[in-house]
């Protein structure tokens, strides 16, 4: 099974779960007054019975499947970038790392010192204001904005193609 396939698996489980659930929920009472909906109250107490285990069978199925897509999320290898990263490591990024890189990135500047300098820190002795010096090359803030965004860019667009053809790990 490719991850894909193993990934749409899962929603489909999540929502036999959520109807098995509402089926329980219809069917795990009647009023005394009431027909029981399977004919019997023995029957109707099977099929409540009966739909409990198929949601606890669901929810190993569906263990068992998000296991065998984490197992192949940290061994699987793509390439983006210049650099392999896992699976694993590229929906971090995606998520959360890619992110915080780009404002890494843009903290580069000489807002703070300017802030300072508005302030009136650091005048010389003669009264004349200090220049804001950077700290940093400009090219390398620009570089490092534009591989992040780049990286984050091309996360999805690769990741569908592995996917798509990338076999589960047992």
């Amino acid at each position: 099974m490719k991850i894909i396939e193993a990934m749409k698996k899962l929603k489909v489980i999540l929502k036999r779960l959520q109807d098995n659930t509402q089926q329980i929920a219809a069917y795990s009472s009647i009023l005394s007054t009431e027909k029981p909906a399977f004919g019997s109250e023995e029957e109707q107490r099977r099929k409540v019975k009966a739909l409990v285990q198929a949601n606890n069978d669901l929810l190993g199925e569906y263990l068992t499947l998000k296991q065998q897509i984490e197992a192949t999320n940290l061994k699987i290898t793509v390439e983006i970038g210049g650099k392999k990263w896992t699976i694993s490591e590229l929906l971090v990024i995606k998520r959360v790392l890619a992110q915080y890189m780009v404002n890494t990135y843009n903290a580069m500047t000489t807002a703070s010192a300017e802030q300072r300098m508005k302030a009136g820190f650091g005048k010389t002795a003669e009264g004349s204001s200090p220049l804001a010096l950077r700290m940093f090359e400009e090219k390398d803030r620009l570089d490092g904005i534009s591989k992040w965004q780049d990286i984050y860019s091309n996360i999805d667009s690769r990741l569908e193609v592995v996917n798509a053809m990338t076999d589960l790990v047992d």
